[in-house]
């Protein structure tokens, strides 16, 4: 029988495990085969980074001399680096292991003061981290900020080892000293790579090198949906084995089918040349031209065996696994989507599994799992009342999330319904709140609706959570300030999420038919050989760009970005949505916030000062980071929040800092404020509160021993 190792990747969600490599294993098992061994190679290279082997090998590396500009056959800008090193403060692993903890704690999890001192804890040792690759490669701890080479999809940067090698050097010694003797030892004849988000391909691409040096007869692999979005994007069919040529086949579109093709050709000795979405490299010489897609029928997809992924290592106090019961939409029309492996259409054709399927597999799966997210495009509104009818006519017991379109279908009665069958959160892409860019997006729905269903989601005590973006072709100042205004005017009725930027993708309809939405010049980005966006010229939009920009930061009071709590469908949002319902987004902002009780609350310092930056430097970073630019006057203080984001502050501010250097509560604070001179420093403590410059202090206990997560 064959034998395969599945690795996910760095670098993307550690709190939870996705479910791409459980689904394709899954389906093997039914079909006879033996199981893979399914390696996350994401959560594991992170937990060996603060391991004994780990620092010992950082404390070297911190210590060599390196050039900071040189990366493979590129030279990066001087000031561009500067500005990524402002963020990076002195590592330190205690703090790491407090956080891992407090994540992994049923009780501290909740607490959001313990919360945000683990998550600020864990960015500040990615950013570290960063330092041995390139510098700021970590934004928000686990999302990549590539080298603009990289970025925008250079068939030379994704190709250059040297490149590749440095962006990937925080996680060389895993690589070196765990996985690759591991993948020695296994004596595997296929290693399969998942690719799923555009952030994991150059860590994937480091790896496939690496395996296929160590292993150079084993038979390489990779699919996901960023193998498909590499195919789709390429300027030249060419170019995808330029980038994959460490592969001996790719997987284009979905891969159930594909992968059992895989397993029965290489353990009979032959290629795998009988399935359309198998693509293999050219060094095997032409094979007989194939259908272009194959579509996986649903009924055929067996419940998911989540059981074999490392749950005790993620960074969630519960389990929380992905279900996908249907593919494509059912509506398919939004002129702005470009999803999956599609052809005429924004997505895949729409599947969707019966009721009945539904209910079999999320009873199983509850007994895993207390949280399931239906990790799907859309799900048909009826479909979901009736399931949810059946959640509760058996009495099951387990919180669900979805992403549903806006109908008028979801009456107040409807939505009370799927509160009681477990619907603790649902995501909803409204996109916009002017009815003439809803047209030209083929939206479907109406302002006044909107309104209708979040209100009644939210009067179910369902979170909702929205996502739109501004600047979609020929959309004025005004009509983007009518979606930043109703999600203003209608703040109580949504959780989490707000307005993002509109890209446009070549499969979208925009990009087809650019006349009919007054765009010109499309066109990739210099270098984007496989770049995912366009560009394009349309004066309207350019002119509204910053305007628009500083409006829509009323929206977001500071909420975590992905993957942590406050960004749309991670699991940390549910699991706070579950905890504190509707109210969550309350909760969390109470935190920014003096309470009544806060007088005799020690606060302490929360980063640290930074002595004289170079000002061309500051000037970078306010144009990577959004800082406005009326921030940097002469005389201003930089000041590094824990988790490495850069304050200009007033001179003045100094002297309140200092006072927090030792945890002191506010009243001991105020007792020594007269010497600054100032009447009003009511205002000033809420300034340093609500920026998080002073935190509440309460010292992490020590961990108790793990207990194996529901």
């Amino acid at each position: 029988m064959t034998k395969v190792a599945l690795l996910y990747p760095p670098i993307t969600d550690p709190t939870s495990g996705y479910h791409s490599l459980s689904y394709i294993d899954s389906y093997a098992r039914a079909q006879g085969h033996p199981a893979a061994d399914l390696i996350d190679v994401n959560i594991e290279a992170f937990h060996h980074s603060y391991s004994p082997a780990g620092l010992a090998w950082l404390d070297q590396e911190l210590a060599a001399p390196r050039d900071y500009l040189e990366y493979g056959g590129y030279r990066l800008d001087k000031d561009l680096v500067g500005a990524h090193l402002l963020r990076v403060g002195d590592p330190d692993p205690q703090r790491v292991r407090d956080a891992v903890a407090t994540l992994r704690d049923p009780e501290r999890f909740y607490d959001y003061g313990h919360y945000q001192e683990a998550v600020d804890g864990l960015v500040a040792w990615m950013n570290c981290l960063s330092v041995t690759g390139f510098p700021g490669q970590f934004r928000e701890g686990f999302h990549l900020e590539a080298p603009p080479p990289l970025a925008v999809g250079s068939v030379r940067a994704l190709t250059d080892p040297g490149l590749l090698g440095r962006l990937n050097r925080p996680y060389q010694s895993y690589y070196e000293t765990v996985l690759l003797p591991r993948l020695a030892r296994g004596g595997y004849d296929i290693i399969g790579i998942n690719i799923t988000y555009q952030w994991q391909l150059p860590f994937a691409l480091w790896l496939a090198h690496l395996i296929r040096t160590r292993l150079p007869d084993v038979f390489l692999v990779a699919g996901g949906t960023e193998v498909s979005d590499v195919w789709k994007a390429a300027a030249e069919r060419s170019m995808v084995f330029q980038i994959f040529d460490a592969l001996d086949a790719i997987v284009v579109g979905e891969g159930e089918t594909a992968y059992v093709e895989l397993l029965e050709a290489v353990g009979a000795g032959r290629l795998p040349v009988t399935h359309p979405n198998i693509r293999l490299h050219p060094r095997y010489g032409a094979v007989r031209p194939l259908p272009m897609l194959h579509y996986e029928k649903l009924a055929t997809v067996p419940t998911p065996d989540f059981s074999r992924l490392p749950w005790d290592q993620y960074l969630s106090p519960e389990r929380f696994v992905y279900y996908s019961p249907s593919r494509g939409c059912y509506w398919n029309k939004c002129t702005f989507c470009d999803y999956g492996l599609n052809t005429d259409g924004p997505t895949s054709p729409w599947r969707q599994d019966t009721v009945d399927t539904m209910i079999r597999d999320v009873t199983e799966l509850s007994r895993f799992a207390k949280f399931i997210y239906f990790s799907v495009d859309v799900l048909a509104p009826a479909t979901i009342l009736r399931f949810a009818e059946q959640v509760l006519e058996r009495g099951l017991d387990f919180r669900w999330g979805a992403e549903i379109r806006l109908e008028k279908y979801w009456s107040d009665e409807r939505c009370a319904l799927l509160k009681r069958s477990g619907c603790t959160a649902i995501s909803v892409g409204f996109e916009s709140a002017n009815q003439r860019i809803l047209d030209l997006i083929d939206k479907g729905t109406r302002p006044e609706r909107i309104k209708q269903t979040i209100t009644a989601m939210t009067g179910a005590g369902i979170g909702v959570q929205m996502m739109g973006f501004t600047g979609f072709p020929t959309e004025t100042r005004d009509e983007a300030m009518d979606s930043i205004d109703f999600l203003l005017e209608h703040r109580h009725l949504w959780t989490f999420g707000g307005l993002g930027d509109f890209v446009l993708t070549p499969g979208a309809i925009v990009a087809k038919q650019p006349d009919r939405f007054g765009i010109s010049n499309l066109r990739r980005p210099r270098g984007g050989d496989v770049a995912p966006a366009l560009l394009y010229d349309e004066p309207i939009t350019e002119a509204a760009r910053e305007e628009v920009a500083q409006a829509k930061k009323r929206l977001n009071r500071g909420h975590y970005d992905r993957p942590w709590l406050g960004a749309v469908d991670t699991p940390h949002t549910f699991f706070y949505h579950d905890r504190y319902g509707t109210a969550v987004r309350e909760h969390v902002e109470r935190d920014r916030e003096l309470q009544p009780t806060d007088e005799d609350t020690p606060f302490v310092v929360n980063g640290t000062l930074i002595p004289d930056p170079d000002p061309a430097v500051l000037s970078r970073y306010c144009d990577l980071y959004g800082v406005p630019r009326q921030s940097i006057p002469a005389g201003r203080l930089a000041f590094r929040r824990d988790d490495g984001r850069i304050f200009l502050l007033p001179p003045k501010t100094k002297l309140y800092l200092k006072l927090f250097a030792e945890p002191t509560t506010l009243a001991e604070a105020r007792s020594r404020a007269w010497i600054l001179a100032t009447a009003d420093t009511g205002r000033t403590w809420q300034t340093l509160v609500r920026l998080r410059l002073i935190r509440r202090h309460a010292p992490v206990p020590a961990p108790a021993e793990p207990q194996p997560a529901r």
